[in-house]
């Protein structure tokens, strides 16, 4: 059997749900014991944020139990991957997007051999085989219970009455049809033997044997034959001019004429091709037959019939050319095998689909290959101001808080009126003020192949009227670095790529302020990306735009708190790609704020050009709850191309959502019941691909980064994962098995009490259960349980049972000696 591994290029699958950096691996650490033989346990009624880290310890078991590399453990059968060496299968594909012509044997050298028939006078005729898939095999992200139970899953589904694939058997030389019977007809890799031919109306019939054997038998002899490994005894029981008995294995079969079958007890087939009959006083009769493992009768727009019983789905076509096919010298010009799904189908990382009957070839998908990863989070900062979270910036993470607003709209960039975020809008400068007011503000710098950005901040301002400056910091690491100290008006200087020029330096009151410049067409203070080049176009604040004309595009929003000269509906656009998102109608000479606000993003494409027309653009909509005291949240999120349709993953109040684009983005968009919406976007910072195979029967297509077969279930449901490992995800008050575990419910100074584990803790401990292994993740609450996940999955952690971790902070835990 040939095996092939999927290459899984990932950083740890989606680690970056939670915690980005991979610690390494040892035999005696996490990931061992759970690549194999796991689930993971929450609590059915545990906060969004433990089922959030079941789904990233999952992900990082499956990359986890990832081979090295593409293995080959034997060479025997074909495979093709639907891929070209300039365009590769990605997600949202149909199949005939990336191998739009037929296969043939550059592709699958075996089961679509070129050849020569012989006929049975002995004439040879070329022939070639050909596939076509169907143009609506599509992968994609579904959920259907048919599958799996609540379960968003990226694979192939394909809906009953859809065509998967044709066969073609083609004739350049095209036999006689009549002349086919009693020969060798090669198909898909194997051979039958045409027992017969026959019509019905204007339809031409084939009765084919499989991995038949055939002899001539004298009337008063006995024959033995073997066929596929199992041993035939066959002698003539009775012979006329037309018809004869057969004794096969001490069994009889039934009077049977030239071109009839009989099916024996075992399934097999006896096929009768010749009596040639002689009378007794003349000379002994003979019998031509054939034994094979199975028949299979093709009528020409039928469904095929395997052993007399009709295959669903499974059409057969013959064309006939030349003269009428009632004559004597038609010819046969193709054979066309027509694969269409009689029930829903699905091509998963865990199963695959095999042609019905003929069983020559089927489809594999050994998942997605993801480059790299990153996680950006947009999300409450505060009750009044939303943040991107540990936002991945080149120089490190940082939480960058970009909106907020009054008690019915948004009114500022950043945190509040005393934490603000300054950008500029394309044309302007920026201002600058150090009056513990102005936080921080954006550089960035794109020439459209690469790109990055930091955040900076002026401080230490000297105000003297004669030799005014400043010094400039940027955020790296998570502290404030000088960038450039002593800046004078007319300074110029750079960071990474980005040219900046001070144009004053000076105090207005007790103000101090320093206002900059780009000093090259590429650097900007509007967009933010990320280290692997997702764009986020920020709010401005500007007074440029409020008198223009509507334009048909944008790529940012400007905050709407301004007052216009001119009437304006709600969503106008406006030249300079700068939205006011109004919500009311007829805004004129008056001063409005949204009330809502789309923080625009732009993947790049597999090319790595950035914010192309190619990669999506994500909408994510800043609003508020439903609450009397209203709270900052992710409203919605929407892509300008066709995506994924966004599906819970089980019940867990996270929704989960792909693009179809090369970069395959994936949302996490979590809408508890209660509380504030959120969104993870799983950015992968370059082209991510899938394994998509058409093989022969014999080969199998493994998942190497999803081979390791993790399930997660509920506390309620842990006796339906009897007898694997256990990750138990959350503290014992609100999940059963961790309570289990340690002994009890035990719930704030009681967890304390039982385990050490205080407010701002948490505990990563090993215990044998069952004969097998649970590792309990849990923290003294849900927060302090995320911090428990993300070091595990950025660090050492020995899981040998016994070992207890104890820990402050996601990147800081000791080991507890007894």
């Amino acid at each position: 059997m040939k095996k092939i591994f999927r290459k899984a290029m990932t950083v740890l699958a989606s680690t970056a749900l939670i915690g980005m950096t991979v610690g390494g691996a040892f035999a005696a650490s996490y990931p061992t014991p759970f690549t194999t033989n796991t689930a993971i346990v929450v609590g059915a009624n545990a906060a969004p944020s433990d089922n959030i880290a079941a789904s990233s310890i999952a992900s990082n078991l499956d990359a986890s139990s990832a081979g090295t590399g593409a293995t080959t453990t034997t060479t025997d059968g074909d495979s093709y991957k639907f891929e070209k060496t300039s365009t590769k299968f990605n997600l949202g594909n149909n199949i005939t997007g990336v191998i739009s012509a037929s296969l043939d044997d550059d592709e699958l050298p075996t089961l679509l051999a070129e050849g020569k028939f012989i006929d049975n006078d002995n004439d040879e005729f070329d022939y070639t085989q050909k596939i076509v898939i169907g143009p609506k095999v599509q992968l994609s992200m579904f959920e259907d219970d048919d599958y799996a139970d609540d379960t968003p899953t990226v694979g192939f589904s394909i809906p009953s009455g859809t065509t998967v694939l044709n066969y073609t058997l083609d004739f350049s030389d095209e036999p006689t049809i009549n002349d086919l019977a009693t020969t060798d007809l090669p198909f898909m890799g194997k051979t039958y033997y045409v027992l017969s031919n026959s019509t019905s109306n204007a339809n031409l019939i084939l009765t084919l044997l499989d991995s038949a054997s055939d002899t001539i038998l004298s009337e008063g002899e006995s024959t033995t034959m073997t066929v596929e490994g199992t041993a035939y005894a066959v002698a003539i029981n009775y012979v006329s001019s037309t018809e004869v008995k057969l004794t096969v294995n001490g069994e009889t079969t039934n009077s049977l004429a030239e071109g009839s079958t009989y099916k024996l007890s075992d399934g097999s087939y006896v096929g009768i091709k010749d009596i040639m009959y002689t009378a007794k006083d003349t000379g002994i009769s003979q019998v031509e037959f054939s034994i094979g493992s199975g028949k299979l009768t093709l009528t020409s727009g039928s469904e095929v019939k395997i052993n007399d019983d009709a295959i669903s789905g499974l059409y057969s076509y013959m064309t006939n050319s030349t003269a009428p096919l009632s004559t004597s010298t038609a010819k046969l010009s193709n054979i066309v095998i027509k694969w269409q799904a009689d029930d829903d189908l699905f091509i998963a990382t865990d199963t695959e689909i095999t042609m019905p009957g003929f069983s020559a070839v089927k489809m594999s998908y050994g998942g997605l290959t993801y480059p790299l990863e990153e996680t950006i989070e947009v999300k409450q900062g505060g009750t009044t101001y939303a943040v991107l979270d540990n936002f991945p910036l080149k120089d490190g993470e940082a939480d960058i808080n970009f909106l907020y607003r009054d008690s019915t709209s948004f009114t500022g960039l950043g945190k509040d009126a005393t934490h603000k975020l300054v950008t500029a809008a394309a044309g302007e400068n920026l201002t600058f003020n150090d009056n513990n007011v102005d936080d921080y503000f954006v550089v960035t710098w794109t020439d459209n192949s690469d790109a990055e950005s930091y955040l900076m901040r002026a401080n230490n301002f000297i105000i003297d009227g004669t030799n005014n400056k400043t010094d400039f910091q940027y955020y790296k690491d998570g502290v404030w670095t000088d960038k450039q100290t002593g800046v004078k008006d007319g300074d110029t200087f750079s960071i990474g790529n980005a040219e900046i020029k001070v144009w004053t330096v000076s105090k207005v009151g007790t103000t101090k302020t320093v206002k900059i410049q780009n000093n090259s067409a590429d650097t900007n203070f509007y967009q933010l990306y990320s280290k692997e080049g997702m764009r986020i176009m920020l709010p401005v604040t500007s007074s440029i735009y409020a008198d223009t004309t509507a334009a048909s595009n944008f790529t940012s929003e400007a905050l709407a708190c301004a007052s216009y000269t001119n009437s304006l509906a709600a969503g106008t656009l406006f030249t300079g790609n700068l939205y006011y998102n109004l919500t009311g109608t007829g805004q004129s000479n008056s001063t409005a704020c949204a009330t809502t606000f789309r923080l625009v993003m732009n993947e790049e494409d597999k090319n790595g050009n950035k914010a192309h027309a190619d990669g999506d653009q994500i909408n994510v909509t800043i609003g508020w709850d439903s609450s009397t005291t209203k709270e900052v949240e992710v409203s919605s999120i929407a892509t300008e191309n066709a995506d994924a349709t966004s599906t819970e993953i089980g019940e867990t109040d996270v929704w989960r959502d792909f693009t179809y684009s090369a970069l395959a983005t994936e949302f996490l968009y979590n809408k508890p019941t209660s509380g504030q919406k959120s969104l993870k976007l799983i950015y992968h910072g370059d082209e991510v691909t899938a394994d998509v195979y058409i093989t022969s029967p014999e080969v199998t297509v493994i998942d190497a980064g999803t081979s390791v077969g993790v399930m997660t279930v509920k506390d309620s449901e842990v006796a339906s994962v009897s007898g694997k490992n256990l990750i138990v995800v959350g503290g014992s008050a609100i999940n059963s098995v961790a309570a289990e575990l340690l002994g009890g419910a035990y719930s704030e100074a009681a967890f304390t009490s039982a385990t050490g584990v205080a407010a701002g803790e948490f505990m990563i401990k090993s215990f044998s259960r069952t004969g097998n292994t649970a590792l309990l993740v849990a923290g003294y609450n849900a927060a302090d349980t995320e911090k428990a996940v993300t070091y595990l999955l950025n660090n050492v952690v020995d899981t040998t049972v016994g070992k207890n971790y104890k820990g402050t902070s996601a990147t800081e835990a000791s080991l507890v000696v007894a």
